[in-house]
């Protein structure tokens, strides 16, 4: 009989360091048993948010994120999601769908309805950064809109562009 693999039994590329490893065993293992944003966790493991992007660009850190995830998902889970995932597809085809399903479509596919909204954000210029404006807390709607407003409305010097550019992240 085989025995079951588990996170401690993925092989760490060399280029990551031990803290990065943590971090990412943490990460797989805290998604899969709680959800949570990236901004509560960088937090959570006092690392910006900023870095944390830095190291999951990197090819490496990023397949081994995607091995740990492998391992801990059981694969008859996997496979009744996937099952799940094409019968809610499907509702993408059909000439009408309830109030409901039309919920359930949009709840499942959420994280593609918000990577290109900020698409659509970065191809108009109000998106320059890797993080979402509406993940931003200490930045209020108001503010936020203000921001827009000048933006669209008044023109702007490079200096005074700058300085909002950054007061909000973009």
């Amino acid at each position: 009989m085989c025995e079951e693999k588990t996170i401690h039994d993925v092989e760490v590329p060399g280029s990551i360091n031990p803290r990065q490893v943590a971090l990412a065993k943490a990460y797989v293992s805290e998604r899969l048993q709680e959800g949570f944003t990236i901004n509560d966790f960088c937090k959570k493991n006092s690392i910006s948010t900023k870095t944390w992007y830095k190291w999951t660009d990197s090819p490496e850190y990023n397949d081994y994120i995607n091995n740990l995830s492998d391992v801990l998902l059981p694969e008859d889970e996997l496979q009744a999601v996937r099952k799940m995932k094409s019968k809610i597809m499907g509702l993408a085809d059909k000439e009408k769908v309830s109030a409901n399903e039309l919920k359930i479509f949009m709840e499942t596919f959420s994280y593609v309805f918000e990577a290109e909204a900020r698409m659509q954000a970065e191809k108009l210029g109000l998106n320059k950064g890797v993080a979402s404006v509406n993940n931003r807390p200490e930045t209020t709607l108001e503010e936020k809109k203000a921001y827009l407003i000048t933006k669209l409305t008044k023109p702007l010097t490079s200096e005074e562009e700058r300085e909002l550019d950054e007061k909000f992240n973009f």
